[in-house]
Protein backbone atom coordinates (compact mmCIF):
# COMPACT_ATOMS: atom_id res chain seq x y z
CA UNK A 1 0.00 0.00 0.00
CA UNK A 2 1.27 3.03 -0.86
CA UNK A 3 1.52 5.74 1.99
CA UNK A 4 -0.79 8.46 0.24
CA UNK A 5 -3.48 5.33 0.90
CA UNK A 6 -2.69 5.28 4.13
CA UNK A 7 -2.92 9.10 4.54
CA UNK A 8 -6.25 9.22 3.08
CA UNK A 9 -7.90 7.09 5.85
CA UNK A 10 -7.51 10.60 8.34
CA UNK A 11 -9.84 12.24 5.07
CA UNK A 12 -12.04 9.16 5.12
CA UNK A 13 -12.89 9.10 8.57
CA UNK A 14 -13.11 12.86 9.48
CA UNK A 15 -15.23 13.00 6.24
CA UNK A 16 -17.55 10.20 8.33
CA UNK A 17 -17.72 12.61 11.33
CA UNK A 18 -18.73 15.68 9.56
CA UNK A 19 -21.35 13.41 7.99
CA UNK A 20 -22.50 12.09 11.34
CA UNK A 21 -22.86 15.69 12.84
CA UNK A 22 -24.72 16.88 9.74
CA UNK A 23 -27.53 14.51 10.03
CA UNK A 24 -27.65 15.47 14.03
CA UNK A 25 -27.52 19.62 12.54
CA UNK A 26 -30.45 18.81 10.24
CA UNK A 27 -32.71 16.55 12.95
CA UNK A 28 -32.06 19.59 15.58
CA UNK A 29 -33.48 21.95 12.79
CA UNK A 30 -36.48 19.86 11.64
CA UNK A 31 -37.65 19.70 15.03
CA UNK A 32 -37.48 23.75 15.13
CA UNK A 33 -39.54 23.85 11.78
CA UNK A 34 -42.21 21.08 13.55
CA UNK A 35 -41.78 22.91 17.11
CA UNK A 36 -41.19 26.99 16.35
CA UNK A 37 -42.23 27.60 19.93
CA UNK A 38 -39.35 25.78 21.48
CA UNK A 39 -36.15 27.52 22.18
CA UNK A 40 -33.17 26.66 21.08
CA UNK A 41 -29.46 28.13 22.09
CA UNK A 42 -28.45 28.20 18.65
CA UNK A 43 -30.63 30.42 16.56
CA UNK A 44 -32.45 29.22 13.10
CA UNK A 45 -30.50 31.64 10.81
CA UNK A 46 -27.06 30.12 12.29
CA UNK A 47 -28.18 26.44 12.49
CA UNK A 48 -29.19 26.21 9.00
CA UNK A 49 -25.70 27.90 7.74
CA UNK A 50 -24.22 25.64 9.70
CA UNK A 51 -26.08 22.89 7.86
CA UNK A 52 -25.76 24.32 4.18
CA UNK A 53 -21.54 24.74 4.81
CA UNK A 54 -21.26 20.95 6.11
CA UNK A 55 -23.26 19.41 3.82
CA UNK A 56 -20.84 21.04 1.01
CA UNK A 57 -17.46 20.17 3.10
CA UNK A 58 -18.08 16.94 4.44
CA UNK A 59 -18.44 15.06 0.76
CA UNK A 60 -15.30 17.55 -0.08
CA UNK A 61 -12.94 16.07 2.26
CA UNK A 62 -14.10 12.48 1.15
CA UNK A 63 -13.72 12.45 -1.82
CA UNK A 64 -10.48 14.44 -1.69
CA UNK A 65 -9.21 11.37 0.85
CA UNK A 66 -10.45 9.26 -2.01
CA UNK A 67 -8.89 10.60 -4.88
CA UNK A 68 -5.42 10.46 -3.60
CA UNK A 69 -6.32 6.29 -2.56
CA UNK A 70 -6.92 5.61 -5.76
CA UNK A 71 -4.71 8.35 -8.18
CA UNK A 72 -1.79 6.48 -6.50
CA UNK A 73 -2.58 3.15 -6.77
CA UNK A 74 -4.04 4.29 -10.89
CA UNK A 75 -0.68 6.02 -11.32
CA UNK A 76 1.08 3.28 -9.90
CA UNK A 77 3.35 5.17 -8.38
CA UNK A 78 3.45 6.93 -4.64
CA UNK A 79 1.91 10.08 -4.93
CA UNK A 80 4.53 13.38 -5.70
CA UNK A 81 4.93 14.51 -2.31
CA UNK A 82 2.98 12.40 0.52
CA UNK A 83 4.07 15.34 3.43
CA UNK A 84 1.67 17.67 1.29
CA UNK A 85 -1.03 15.40 1.30
CA UNK A 86 -0.85 15.46 4.83
CA UNK A 87 -0.60 19.33 4.98
CA UNK A 88 -3.72 19.49 2.94
CA UNK A 89 -5.10 17.18 5.12
CA UNK A 90 -4.71 19.55 8.42
CA UNK A 91 -5.23 23.11 6.31
CA UNK A 92 -8.46 21.64 4.84
CA UNK A 93 -9.81 20.04 7.80
CA UNK A 94 -8.85 23.21 10.37
CA UNK A 95 -10.84 25.45 7.86
CA UNK A 96 -13.42 23.89 7.47
CA UNK A 97 -13.91 23.31 11.77
CA UNK A 98 -13.35 27.07 11.63
CA UNK A 99 -15.81 27.65 9.43
CA UNK A 100 -18.04 25.73 11.20
CA UNK A 101 -17.59 26.91 14.49
CA UNK A 102 -17.53 30.83 13.82
CA UNK A 103 -20.67 30.18 11.66
CA UNK A 104 -22.33 29.21 14.91
CA UNK A 105 -21.21 32.34 16.91
CA UNK A 106 -22.48 34.33 13.85
CA UNK A 107 -19.28 35.23 12.00
CA UNK A 108 -20.27 35.18 8.60
CA UNK A 109 -20.32 37.54 5.66
CA UNK A 110 -24.13 36.36 4.64
CA UNK A 111 -23.81 34.77 1.49
CA UNK A 112 -25.88 31.43 1.33
CA UNK A 113 -23.58 28.26 1.17
CA UNK A 114 -20.66 30.55 1.92
CA UNK A 115 -20.68 32.47 4.80
CA UNK A 116 -17.69 31.92 5.92
CA UNK A 117 -15.48 35.44 6.06
CA UNK A 118 -12.65 35.60 3.75
CA UNK A 119 -9.47 34.49 5.42
CA UNK A 120 -10.85 30.72 6.07
CA UNK A 121 -11.87 31.20 2.18
CA UNK A 122 -8.43 31.53 1.37
CA UNK A 123 -7.73 28.36 3.56
CA UNK A 124 -10.13 26.74 1.90
CA UNK A 125 -8.78 27.88 -1.79
CA UNK A 126 -5.23 27.10 -0.37
CA UNK A 127 -6.14 23.54 0.32
CA UNK A 128 -7.48 23.00 -3.41
CA UNK A 129 -4.11 24.69 -5.03
CA UNK A 130 -2.26 21.51 -2.68
CA UNK A 131 -4.44 18.67 -3.67
CA UNK A 132 -4.04 19.67 -7.53
CA UNK A 133 -0.85 20.61 -7.43
CA UNK A 134 0.15 17.33 -6.11
CA UNK A 135 -1.85 15.33 -8.64
CA UNK A 136 -0.68 17.23 -11.50
CA UNK A 137 3.10 16.41 -10.38
CA UNK A 138 2.21 12.93 -10.07
CA UNK A 139 0.50 12.52 -13.37
CA UNK A 140 3.40 14.22 -14.72
CA UNK A 141 5.84 11.55 -13.50
CA UNK A 142 3.99 9.08 -13.88
CA UNK A 143 4.71 5.98 -16.24
CA UNK A 144 1.18 4.78 -16.11
CA UNK A 145 -0.38 6.18 -20.16
CA UNK A 146 -1.19 9.48 -20.25
CA UNK A 147 -4.55 8.90 -21.56
CA UNK A 148 -5.89 6.88 -18.49
CA UNK A 149 -9.16 8.33 -17.80
CA UNK A 150 -9.14 7.67 -14.69
CA UNK A 151 -6.40 9.99 -13.76
CA UNK A 152 -7.30 12.64 -16.35
CA UNK A 153 -11.05 12.67 -14.67
CA UNK A 154 -9.42 13.60 -11.21
CA UNK A 155 -6.77 15.71 -12.43
CA UNK A 156 -9.09 17.75 -14.17
CA UNK A 157 -11.83 17.81 -11.38
CA UNK A 158 -8.69 19.17 -8.82
CA UNK A 159 -8.38 21.47 -11.32
CA UNK A 160 -11.98 23.21 -11.34
CA UNK A 161 -12.24 23.22 -7.96
CA UNK A 162 -9.74 25.79 -8.02
CA UNK A 163 -11.33 27.81 -11.00
CA UNK A 164 -14.82 28.03 -9.36
CA UNK A 165 -14.09 28.91 -5.77
CA UNK A 166 -11.03 31.49 -6.40
CA UNK A 167 -13.73 34.02 -7.39
CA UNK A 168 -16.28 33.09 -4.71
CA UNK A 169 -13.33 35.09 -2.36
CA UNK A 170 -14.45 38.18 -2.97
CA UNK A 171 -18.07 39.71 -2.92
CA UNK A 172 -19.63 41.63 -5.72
CA UNK A 173 -21.22 45.13 -5.47
CA UNK A 174 -23.93 43.87 -8.27
CA UNK A 175 -26.46 41.61 -6.90
CA UNK A 176 -26.77 39.11 -10.24
CA UNK A 177 -23.05 38.86 -10.45
CA UNK A 178 -22.85 38.03 -7.06
CA UNK A 179 -25.60 35.43 -7.32
CA UNK A 180 -24.16 34.05 -10.15
CA UNK A 181 -20.35 33.42 -8.57
CA UNK A 182 -22.22 32.18 -5.85
CA UNK A 183 -23.44 28.89 -7.67
CA UNK A 184 -20.45 28.36 -9.59
CA UNK A 185 -19.68 26.60 -6.36
CA UNK A 186 -23.09 25.92 -4.50
CA UNK A 187 -23.90 23.99 -8.52
CA UNK A 188 -20.82 23.68 -10.44
CA UNK A 189 -18.38 22.24 -7.39
CA UNK A 190 -21.08 19.51 -7.72
CA UNK A 191 -21.99 18.35 -10.90
CA UNK A 192 -18.68 19.21 -12.25
CA UNK A 193 -15.73 19.34 -10.21
CA UNK A 194 -16.52 17.03 -7.86
CA UNK A 195 -18.67 14.97 -10.63
CA UNK A 196 -15.20 14.77 -12.62
CA UNK A 197 -13.16 13.43 -9.45
CA UNK A 198 -16.38 11.24 -8.59
CA UNK A 199 -16.39 9.70 -11.92
CA UNK A 200 -12.52 8.64 -11.66
CA UNK A 201 -12.62 7.66 -8.23
CA UNK A 202 -16.44 5.35 -8.71
CA UNK A 203 -14.27 3.78 -11.72
CA UNK A 204 -11.00 2.64 -10.10
CA UNK A 205 -13.15 1.53 -7.10
CA UNK A 206 -15.47 -0.72 -9.80
CA UNK A 207 -12.25 -1.84 -10.88
CA UNK A 208 -11.05 -2.83 -8.05
CA UNK A 209 -13.68 -4.22 -6.71
CA UNK A 210 -15.79 -5.70 -9.78
CA UNK A 211 -12.87 -6.43 -11.99
CA UNK A 212 -14.31 -4.61 -14.68
CA UNK A 213 -12.17 -3.96 -17.90
CA UNK A 214 -10.04 -0.71 -17.86
CA UNK A 215 -10.46 -0.61 -21.38
CA UNK A 216 -14.90 -0.37 -21.65
CA UNK A 217 -14.76 1.80 -18.51
CA UNK A 218 -12.43 4.64 -19.68
CA UNK A 219 -14.38 5.14 -22.87
CA UNK A 220 -17.28 5.08 -20.63
CA UNK A 221 -15.57 7.69 -18.81
CA UNK A 222 -14.77 10.36 -21.37
CA UNK A 223 -18.30 9.86 -22.53
CA UNK A 224 -18.73 10.90 -18.81
CA UNK A 225 -16.19 14.12 -19.28
CA UNK A 226 -17.52 15.06 -22.25
CA UNK A 227 -21.24 15.25 -20.98
CA UNK A 228 -20.24 16.44 -17.34
CA UNK A 229 -18.16 19.47 -19.06
CA UNK A 230 -21.12 20.29 -21.27
CA UNK A 231 -24.34 19.77 -19.29
CA UNK A 232 -22.56 20.91 -15.96
CA UNK A 233 -21.80 24.64 -16.73
CA UNK A 234 -25.01 24.51 -18.72
CA UNK A 235 -27.41 23.01 -16.71
CA UNK A 236 -26.55 26.00 -13.70
CA UNK A 237 -28.54 27.68 -16.53
CA UNK A 238 -31.74 26.93 -14.61
CA UNK A 239 -30.50 28.76 -11.55
CA UNK A 240 -29.49 31.93 -13.23
CA UNK A 241 -32.99 33.16 -14.66
CA UNK A 242 -34.18 33.60 -11.01
CA UNK A 243 -31.32 36.37 -10.62
CA UNK A 244 -31.82 38.79 -13.31
CA UNK A 245 -30.55 37.18 -16.65
CA UNK A 246 -32.24 36.36 -20.03
CA UNK A 247 -35.28 33.56 -20.22
CA UNK A 248 -33.58 31.52 -22.43
CA UNK A 249 -31.08 30.26 -19.66
CA UNK A 250 -33.78 28.47 -17.68
CA UNK A 251 -34.56 26.22 -20.75
CA UNK A 252 -30.70 25.70 -21.34
CA UNK A 253 -30.80 24.93 -17.80
CA UNK A 254 -33.37 22.65 -17.26
CA UNK A 255 -32.66 20.29 -20.62
CA UNK A 256 -28.94 20.35 -19.70
CA UNK A 257 -30.07 19.16 -16.57
CA UNK A 258 -32.14 16.36 -17.55
CA UNK A 259 -28.77 15.26 -19.67
CA UNK A 260 -26.57 14.59 -16.19
CA UNK A 261 -28.61 11.50 -15.88
CA UNK A 262 -26.40 10.17 -18.52
CA UNK A 263 -22.46 9.87 -17.56
CA UNK A 264 -23.30 8.14 -13.89
CA UNK A 265 -25.72 4.92 -16.17
CA UNK A 266 -23.06 4.75 -18.93
CA UNK A 267 -19.98 3.92 -16.46
CA UNK A 268 -21.77 1.90 -14.24
CA UNK A 269 -23.35 0.27 -17.07
CA UNK A 270 -19.79 -0.28 -18.90
CA UNK A 271 -18.45 -1.67 -15.77
CA UNK A 272 -21.08 -4.14 -14.94
CA UNK A 273 -21.10 -5.41 -18.58
CA UNK A 274 -16.96 -6.09 -18.26
CA UNK A 275 -17.43 -7.00 -14.37
CA UNK A 276 -15.72 -10.73 -13.68
CA UNK A 277 -17.20 -11.24 -9.98
CA UNK A 278 -18.70 -14.29 -10.10
CA UNK A 279 -21.83 -12.33 -7.83
CA UNK A 280 -22.75 -10.10 -5.41
CA UNK A 281 -23.17 -12.87 -2.77
CA UNK A 282 -19.36 -14.20 -3.15
CA UNK A 283 -17.65 -10.65 -2.59
CA UNK A 284 -16.20 -9.75 0.55
CA UNK A 285 -18.55 -8.13 2.72
CA UNK A 286 -16.92 -4.84 2.84
CA UNK A 287 -17.44 -4.77 -1.09
CA UNK A 288 -20.64 -5.83 -1.12
CA UNK A 289 -21.43 -2.81 1.38
CA UNK A 290 -19.38 -0.36 -0.53
CA UNK A 291 -21.69 -1.14 -3.98
CA UNK A 292 -24.76 -1.01 -1.60
CA UNK A 293 -23.79 2.54 -1.49
CA UNK A 294 -22.85 3.02 -4.77
CA UNK A 295 -26.28 1.64 -5.93
CA UNK A 296 -27.69 3.96 -3.43
CA UNK A 297 -25.64 6.96 -4.66
CA UNK A 298 -27.25 5.84 -8.74
CA UNK A 299 -30.58 6.02 -7.65
CA UNK A 300 -30.92 9.15 -5.77
CA UNK A 301 -28.62 10.41 -8.91
CA UNK A 302 -31.57 9.11 -11.19
CA UNK A 303 -34.97 10.16 -9.29
CA UNK A 304 -33.41 12.69 -6.89
CA UNK A 305 -31.13 14.76 -9.11
CA UNK A 306 -32.19 14.43 -12.80
CA UNK A 307 -36.01 13.75 -13.49
CA UNK A 308 -36.83 16.02 -9.70
CA UNK A 309 -34.29 18.33 -11.58
CA UNK A 310 -35.59 18.80 -15.01
CA UNK A 311 -38.94 18.67 -13.33
CA UNK A 312 -38.13 21.43 -11.67
CA UNK A 313 -36.66 23.50 -14.08
CA UNK A 314 -40.04 24.06 -16.69
CA UNK A 315 -40.55 27.07 -16.88
CA UNK A 316 -43.85 27.09 -16.17
CA UNK A 317 -43.91 24.87 -12.84
CA UNK A 318 -40.62 26.23 -11.92
CA UNK A 319 -42.87 29.53 -11.59
CA UNK A 320 -44.78 28.49 -8.94
CA UNK A 321 -42.77 25.82 -6.60
CA UNK A 322 -39.38 28.02 -6.81
CA UNK A 323 -38.03 28.50 -3.28
CA UNK A 324 -40.84 26.15 -1.79
CA UNK A 325 -39.85 23.14 0.01
CA UNK A 326 -39.72 21.39 -3.10
CA UNK A 327 -36.63 23.22 -3.80
CA UNK A 328 -35.48 21.37 -0.40
CA UNK A 329 -36.59 17.60 -1.02
CA UNK A 330 -34.48 18.56 -4.67
CA UNK A 331 -31.35 19.40 -2.60
CA UNK A 332 -31.74 16.84 -0.35
CA UNK A 333 -31.82 13.80 -2.67
CA UNK A 334 -29.18 15.13 -5.05
CA UNK A 335 -26.50 16.44 -2.42
CA UNK A 336 -26.69 13.59 -0.43
CA UNK A 337 -28.52 11.26 -2.41
CA UNK A 338 -25.45 11.48 -5.08
CA UNK A 339 -22.45 12.47 -3.61
CA UNK A 340 -23.58 11.90 -0.09
CA UNK A 341 -23.67 8.38 -0.36
CA UNK A 342 -20.59 7.97 -3.40
CA UNK A 343 -18.39 9.96 -0.36
CA UNK A 344 -19.26 7.79 2.19
CA UNK A 345 -18.96 4.44 -0.46
CA UNK A 346 -15.16 5.17 -0.57
CA UNK A 347 -14.70 6.12 2.58
CA UNK A 348 -16.14 2.71 3.93
CA UNK A 349 -13.64 1.14 1.55
CA UNK A 350 -10.91 3.18 2.40
CA UNK A 351 -11.42 2.02 6.13
CA UNK A 352 -12.27 -1.10 5.78
CA UNK A 353 -9.42 -1.83 3.80
CA UNK A 354 -7.03 -1.22 6.64
CA UNK A 355 -9.25 -2.05 9.57
CA UNK A 356 -11.11 -5.33 10.05
CA UNK A 357 -14.89 -5.43 10.91
CA UNK A 358 -16.25 -8.41 12.15
CA UNK A 359 -19.41 -10.29 11.09
CA UNK A 360 -21.65 -8.96 13.75
CA UNK A 361 -20.34 -5.34 12.66
CA UNK A 362 -21.13 -6.08 8.70
CA UNK A 363 -24.71 -6.71 9.86
CA UNK A 364 -25.29 -3.68 11.91
CA UNK A 365 -23.95 -1.85 8.46
CA UNK A 366 -26.68 -3.46 6.32
CA UNK A 367 -29.15 -1.70 9.03
CA UNK A 368 -27.08 1.46 9.17
CA UNK A 369 -27.53 1.47 5.12
CA UNK A 370 -31.01 0.91 5.31
CA UNK A 371 -32.12 3.41 7.80
CA UNK A 372 -30.51 5.98 5.84
CA UNK A 373 -32.25 5.37 2.74
CA UNK A 374 -35.63 4.89 4.46
CA UNK A 375 -34.74 8.61 6.54
CA UNK A 376 -33.90 10.04 3.64
CA UNK A 377 -36.79 8.97 1.15
CA UNK A 378 -38.95 9.45 3.75
CA UNK A 379 -37.75 13.10 4.37
CA UNK A 380 -37.92 13.53 0.75
CA UNK A 381 -41.23 12.70 0.43
CA UNK A 382 -42.55 14.84 3.59
CA UNK A 383 -40.90 18.05 1.53
CA UNK A 384 -42.30 17.24 -1.72
CA UNK A 385 -45.55 16.72 -0.27
CA UNK A 386 -45.54 20.14 2.00
CA UNK A 387 -43.76 22.39 -1.16
CA UNK A 388 -46.25 20.91 -3.45
CA UNK A 389 -49.11 22.42 -0.72
CA UNK A 390 -47.09 25.28 0.01
CA UNK A 391 -47.02 26.23 -4.10
CA UNK A 392 -50.54 25.51 -4.36
CA UNK A 393 -51.82 27.36 -0.92
CA UNK A 394 -49.37 30.33 -1.43
CA UNK A 395 -49.41 31.14 -5.03
CA UNK A 396 -52.16 29.70 -6.80
CA UNK A 397 -55.13 30.18 -4.30
CA UNK A 398 -53.19 33.29 -2.20
CA UNK A 399 -53.70 32.44 1.09
CA UNK A 400 -51.02 33.99 3.50
CA UNK A 401 -47.75 32.84 4.50
CA UNK A 402 -49.19 32.63 8.22
CA UNK A 403 -52.20 30.29 6.82
CA UNK A 404 -49.83 28.30 4.15
CA UNK A 405 -47.53 26.87 6.94
CA UNK A 406 -50.04 25.97 9.72
CA UNK A 407 -51.86 23.67 6.78
CA UNK A 408 -47.91 22.03 6.21
CA UNK A 409 -47.29 21.67 9.62
CA UNK A 410 -48.02 17.73 9.06
CA UNK A 411 -45.99 17.11 6.21
CA UNK A 412 -42.85 19.16 8.18
CA UNK A 413 -43.23 16.44 11.02
CA UNK A 414 -43.16 13.92 8.48
CA UNK A 415 -40.00 15.57 7.73
CA UNK A 416 -38.75 15.38 10.88
CA UNK A 417 -39.63 11.64 11.18
CA UNK A 418 -37.37 10.85 8.25
CA UNK A 419 -34.89 13.05 10.11
CA UNK A 420 -35.16 10.91 13.07
CA UNK A 421 -34.37 7.64 11.13
CA UNK A 422 -31.41 8.71 8.73
CA UNK A 423 -29.58 10.47 11.96
CA UNK A 424 -30.25 7.02 13.78
CA UNK A 425 -28.53 5.37 10.69
CA UNK A 426 -25.98 7.92 10.71
CA UNK A 427 -25.42 7.58 14.10
CA UNK A 428 -24.92 3.41 13.65
CA UNK A 429 -22.32 3.77 11.11
CA UNK A 430 -20.67 6.61 12.50
CA UNK A 431 -20.36 4.60 15.77
CA UNK A 432 -19.18 1.04 13.93
CA UNK A 433 -16.73 2.94 12.24
CA UNK A 434 -15.01 4.97 15.20
CA UNK A 435 -15.29 1.53 17.36
CA UNK A 436 -13.67 -0.60 14.76
CA UNK A 437 -10.83 2.26 13.84
CA UNK A 438 -10.40 2.57 17.97
CA UNK A 439 -9.84 -0.98 18.48
CA UNK A 440 -7.43 -1.18 15.24
CA UNK A 441 -5.56 1.16 16.76
CA UNK A 442 -4.90 -0.15 19.79
CA UNK A 443 -4.11 -3.33 18.87
CA UNK A 444 -1.71 -1.47 16.32
CA UNK A 445 0.28 0.39 19.73
CA UNK A 446 0.08 -2.30 21.91
CA UNK A 447 1.85 -4.56 19.45
CA UNK A 448 4.31 -1.67 18.64
CA UNK A 449 4.61 -1.03 22.48
CA UNK A 450 5.44 -4.88 23.07
CA UNK A 451 8.07 -4.06 20.02
CA UNK A 452 9.92 -1.73 21.93
CA UNK A 453 13.66 -2.60 23.92
CA UNK A 454 12.82 0.48 26.05
CA UNK A 455 9.47 -1.05 27.42
CA UNK A 456 9.45 -1.61 31.83
CA UNK A 457 10.03 -5.21 32.52
CA UNK A 458 6.50 -5.37 33.96
CA UNK A 459 4.85 -4.32 30.48
CA UNK A 460 7.50 -6.34 28.49
CA UNK A 461 6.00 -9.77 30.22
CA UNK A 462 2.70 -8.59 30.41
CA UNK A 463 3.03 -8.53 27.22
CA UNK A 464 4.85 -11.47 26.53
CA UNK A 465 1.69 -13.55 28.59
CA UNK A 466 -0.41 -12.09 26.04
CA UNK A 467 1.55 -13.44 23.47
CA UNK A 468 1.64 -16.78 24.55
CA UNK A 469 -1.79 -16.65 25.58
CA UNK A 470 -2.58 -16.23 21.84
CA UNK A 471 -0.24 -19.01 21.23
CA UNK A 472 -2.01 -21.54 23.20
CA UNK A 473 -5.56 -20.49 21.18
CA UNK A 474 -4.11 -20.76 17.80
CA UNK A 475 -2.67 -24.43 19.01
CA UNK A 476 -5.77 -25.60 20.40
CA UNK A 477 -7.31 -24.80 17.37
CA UNK A 478 -4.62 -26.67 15.43
CA UNK A 479 -5.03 -29.94 17.15
CA UNK A 480 -9.07 -29.75 17.86
CA UNK A 481 -8.89 -29.56 13.75
CA UNK A 482 -6.53 -32.37 13.80
CA UNK A 483 -8.93 -34.29 16.10
CA UNK A 484 -11.47 -33.72 13.82
CA UNK A 485 -9.55 -34.95 10.67
CA UNK A 486 -8.11 -37.93 12.21
CA UNK A 487 -11.91 -38.44 13.48
CA UNK A 488 -13.29 -38.38 9.88
CA UNK A 489 -10.04 -40.54 8.57
CA UNK A 490 -10.88 -43.56 10.78
CA UNK A 491 -14.96 -43.74 10.15
CA UNK A 492 -14.26 -43.28 6.67
CA UNK A 493 -11.86 -46.37 7.01
CA UNK A 494 -14.75 -48.47 9.17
Amino acid sequence: MFQAQRLSGKYALVACLLFWMQGFAATVGALELAFPELVFPISYAAGRAFHLNISIYWPLIGVIGAVYFFFSLEAEQEIYSPKLVDINFWLLTGSTFLILGSLLFGFTEGREYLEAIWPLKLATAASTLLLGYNLLRTYLASKAPKSRATLVSMVAGSITLILFYVPNIMSYAQPTVDEIAKFWVVHLWEEMSLELMGTGVLAALLIQVTGAQRQATETAIYLDMTFVALAGILATGHHYYWVGVPAFWLWVGGICSALQILPAILLVYAALQTATFSGFANLEQRDQITLALVGSSLFYHIFGASFLGFFMAYPGINRYIHGTYITSAHSHLALFGVFGFLALAVCFYIIFTEFTLTSAGYRWCWAAVIALNLGLLIMGTGLLLAGGLQAYFWRVIGLSIGATNQLIQPYLFLRMLGGMVYVTGSTLLFFIIAKSVWAGTKAYTDKAHCNNNSSSVHELLKCLVQKEKRKKQLLYKISDILRQLLWLGKKRGR
